[in-house]
């Protein structure tokens, strides 16, 4: 039987990685306004699959369903992802959207090799400071 993890316990632990993710992994320069963050309480599904989180180049603004998020693990890499496409090109992402599947996006697959390659030493870094 799994035990659930609070809400508190998840919002800590997001605002931790979007920290980690800006001192180890940067800032885009490019952006004009400052990347907004956002942690819904609402399940949501696209196309009948769970949407753990999403970034919106438009408005600089990302968001994490925190009721999809089971694990730490999952509310940790899901930051890394989208803070990844916080610092991808918008045009380029476009571009590949428009001419590839999802799983076959050049900036979807290094989103989840960031996700891959900094969720455990993310995990070690909150767990070190708690």
């Amino acid at each position: 039987m799994s035990r659930s993890i609070d809400v508190d316990t998840k919002i800590y632990y997001a605002e931790q990685t979007l920290q980690w993710c800006r001192e180890n992994l940067g800032e885009n320069t490019r952006k004009r306004t400052e990347l907004t963050f956002d942690l819904s309480l609402r399940n949501r599904k696209m196309k009948g699959f769970i949407v753990y989180g999403n970034y919106c180049f438009w408005r600089n603004h990302m968001t994490i369903y925190l009721p999809n998020t089971n694990t730490l693990y999952e509310v940790v890499s899901t930051i890394i992802h989208e803070y990844t496409h916080y610092l991808q090109s918008r045009v380029k992402y476009r571009e590949y959207e428009k001419t590839r599947y999802y799983s076959q996006n050049p900036m979807e697959r290094s989103a989840k090799r960031n996700e891959d390659r900094y969720t455990k030493m993310c995990l070690k870094y909150i767990k070190s400071n708690l």
